[in-house]
């Protein structure tokens, strides 16, 4: 071992210094740290930056995994939306039809509870998913059930025919609903006023249908009001009224089944373009017609039904 030497400030000289037992064993201590420190930090930097090739496929099978549960959630709450749009219509045709509440689905069966999965284990995410897949299940069960239902009652009640259960023009995209029920800017007098009715717009000359078996009740023409207009009697407790009509093709008193042509649309009377008014009156009183077009549209129309009906505009009379 080397000698070591320190230098004598008295004697202006250096003297040797002597190792004892104690400070070998402190020196030896102290690199021994000073090795387990940096084999822990040589460690620490390569597990961070440097993966095996086994933690590389593992870090990849993860990555996976995650993207396609989080597939599976966003099928799960598109199928959960579905479901809610069912249900809502379901419940739209029981009131206005049958006029009697639908059967609600129970709070559990409601109950979704998707958790991310970075938080649960594989065993509670697997038996989460199939609890979530059989509660949609047994959702989706209960409302065929209830649909074949409807559908014998509807077979079992001929009235069904009368009531108005379309939309008046041809109108497969909903684009040509430009003002729906509800308060909105009156075109002249700029103002809120009630519409009581659903503005189709139209070239002049488009066809307009009965949007249920009637009778004729009458066909007036009003130059200040509504123009030419058809009148409805479904003899249910249901009237329809067709307003701002190009021609009308029929006549008082005359009989017409839903989807016969009953007049074109035009923009006679007091209106700002060519357009079809539409009104839906039950035992005398207006009510929204966009709840009596569940024979001609999807789930995901009514839903967008909805939501233009929650927009406020101006209406075109």
């Amino acid at each position: 071992m080397a000698k070591k030497f320190k230098f004598n400030h008295e004697t202006l000289d250096f003297d040797e210094v002597r190792s004892t037992v104690l400070g070998i064993v402190r020196q030896g201590v102290l690199w021994m740290i000073v090795g387990a420190l940096f084999l822990v930090g040589y460690y620490a930097l390569f597990a961070q930056f440097f993966s095996t090739p086994q933690e590389q496929r593992l870090a990849e099978v993860n990555r996976t995994l995650s993207d396609t549960y989080q597939e599976l959630i966003e099928q799960h709450e598109q199928i959960q939306t579905l479901v809610d749009y069912l249900e809502q219509r379901d419940a739209d045709i029981y009131l206005h039809i049958f006029e009697a509440e639908s059967p609600s689905l129970s709070a559990a069966e409601k109950e979704q509870n998707l958790t991310d999965i970075e938080h649960i284990d594989n065993i509670t995410l697997t038996r989460q998913t199939k609890n979530g897949i059989d509660r949609l299940d047994s959702i989706i069960s209960k409302q065929t059930v209830r649909l074949r239902s409807l559908v014998e009652q509807a077979q079992g009640n001929p009235s069904l025919q009368f009531m108005p259960a379309s939309q008046p023009v041809s109108n497969n995209d909903l684009r040509r609903i430009a003002a729906t029920y509800g308060m909105r800017i009156h075109p002249f007098y700029k103002v809120f006023k009630m519409h009581s009715g659903i503005d189709f717009t139209a070239p002049p000359g488009t066809n307009v249908y009965a949007t249920g078996n009637a009778v004729v009740e009458s066909v007036h023409n009003s130059l200040r009001g509504t123009g030419l207009t058809v009148t409805l009697n479904h003899n249910n407790g249901y009237r329809t009224t067709y307003a701002h009509l190009l021609k009308a093709n029929v006549s008082q008193g005359a009989r017409v089944k839903r989807g016969d042509v009953i007049g074109l649309v035009g923009n006679s009377g007091r209106s700002t373009a060519p357009h079809l008014h539409y009104e839906v009156h039950k035992n005398n009183h207006t009510v929204n017609p966009i709840h009596y077009f569940f024979k001609d549209i999807t789930p995901e129309d009514y839903q967008m039904l909805i939501h233009i009906a929650s927009s406020k505009g101006q209406s075109f009379d």
